[in-house]
């Protein structure tokens, strides 16, 4: 078998990648069905959170200029100029009679940025699940970095460590690990191992949770990172890449999808999410699964930990008038979901779907709530409306003296049994 490029393959569209992983003996394995499936959910998610990125640009841009005293029709003026800067688009375009934009550079280093990652790690992805069905042939991972001038610190320092297959490390470094990453694994048999110059380490009494920084206003998050034992330095992905893509990719982009939104006007925001998640079946099933995750690994040591679950809809933000929120997005945060762990009971396996799809949206004074179907009867989800956004804050049973609520979306005259 001759050698195999993954990084040339990456650059293919799908049936010559495989036509080309043929060509060098590699016989692929998957259901190419759900490949194709797969892809399309990915495909469509990331249009969404790249068209959220861009009007997200747009809308900020519009605000400082009416804010600086300036008009519309100077802002359409500067528009173009101020997609340049963004790095969202390139020069030598051209609009044609209906205004469309056209043209050869219409792929800034920007949206190449979001092209390659998402390549990458849809590449990854595929290579995880393989390397999962031959874990008992090839038990043991070699973590393996490029090593030239552009080779990140962390990731040479760990080119050529072998773990474990089942250790845990590979749930925080599995590439790959920051925006261009070019690191992948190799899978060993106990042979190869046997020959390797290192040999097998351990991530046991090694991992460790940082809080590291993320977005632009100085917030940290909680991150799983490993401690060298020789040199001491703390080793992690790089923010936004802590999470093993082959474990939950579709997922993750579902988190900076509503990540993204949790950051621009609210109304936005919410067509955006709903646009994204409404019919990307795959998408909201996969974020339903990490959520439950999620929950069911909860610990005190958790705290300040958080998962983004859904968003409210456009028709609701409108109800509620402008300047009411300050994001649409809504949140778990680990200390109250924490608490909340047992009486959301099976809500928590299908919460994004629950707050996607509700019976209603009812406001009690300043507080909201979404009704959602649980069993023979309903649940409530509270929210708190809070300075960053949406906190879901508790969850109980539906009760009569609830339909007194002001309903904002939804219809709940089908009794307590509606679904």
């Amino acid at each position: 078998m001759g050698d195999v490029s993954a990084g040339f393959a990456m650059t293919l569209p799908p049936e010559k990648a495989i036509g080309y992983f043929k060509s060098k003996g590699l016989q692929p394995t998957l259901a190419w069905s759900d490949m194709k499936d797969e892809a399309h959910a990915v495909k469509f998610t990331v249009a969404g959170i790249t068209k959220l990125d861009v009007l997200s640009d747009i809308q900020q841009s519009l605000t400082g200029v009416l804010q600086n005293g300036g008009t519309l029709s100077q802002f359409q003026d500067d528009l173009i100029p101020t997609l340049r800067r963004k790095g969202w688009l390139g020069s030598g375009l051209v609009a044609d009679e209906h205004g469309e934009l056209q043209g050869k550079k219409l792929m800034p280093y920007r949206l190449d940025t979001i092209f390659r990652t998402n390549i990458q790690s849809a590449y990854a992805a595929g290579r995880y699940q393989q390397q999962m069905r031959t874990v008992a042939q090839r038990p043991y991972w070699e973590y393996d970095a490029v090593m030239d001038s552009r080779t990140r610190p962390v990731h040479a320092m760990l080119n050529g460590r072998v773990f474990a297959a089942d250790d845990p490390i590979w749930a925080t470094i599995y590439p790959p690990n920051g925006y261009r990453c070019r690191c992948w694994v190799r899978a060993l048999t106990q042979a190869q191992l046997d020959r390797h110059p290192v040999g097998l380490e351990s991530s046991a009494g090694r991992m460790v949770t940082i809080q590291q920084p993320y977005g632009t206003q100085g917030e940290t998050r909680p991150v799983r990172a490993y401690r060298d034992p020789v040199t001491g330095h703390i080793l992690t992905p790089d923010a936004g890449f802590h999470l093993n893509p082959g474990r939950g990719y579709l997922a993750g982009l579902g988190q900076t999808l509503l990540e993204k939104g949790a950051q621009a006007e609210p109304g936005l925001a919410a067509v955006a999410v709903r646009e994204t998640l409404t019919g990307n079946n795959r998408l909201v099933s996969a974020m339903n699964r990490d959520t439950e995750a999620w929950i069911n690994g909860l610990t005190p040591q958790s705290s300040g930990d958080f998962r983004r679950v859904g968003a409210l809809s456009p028709a609701v933000v409108s109800r509620l008038g402008k300047g009411a929120l300050s994001s649409s997005v809504i949140t778990l945060d680990a200390d109250r979901t924490l608490a909340l762990r047992e009486a959301g009971g099976g809500l928590w396996a299908r919460l994004v779907s629950a707050l996607l799809r509700p019976l209603a949206v009812l406001r009690h004074g300043e507080v909201l709530s979404v009704v959602t179907a649980a069993g023979d009867g309903r649940a409530l989800i509270g929210l708190s409306a809070e300075a960053d956004g949406l906190y879901v804050d508790s969850v109980r049973p539906w009760t009569a003296a609830d339909a007194g609520d002001d309903v904002l979306e939804g219809d709940l005259s089908g009794g307590d049994d509606a679904a």
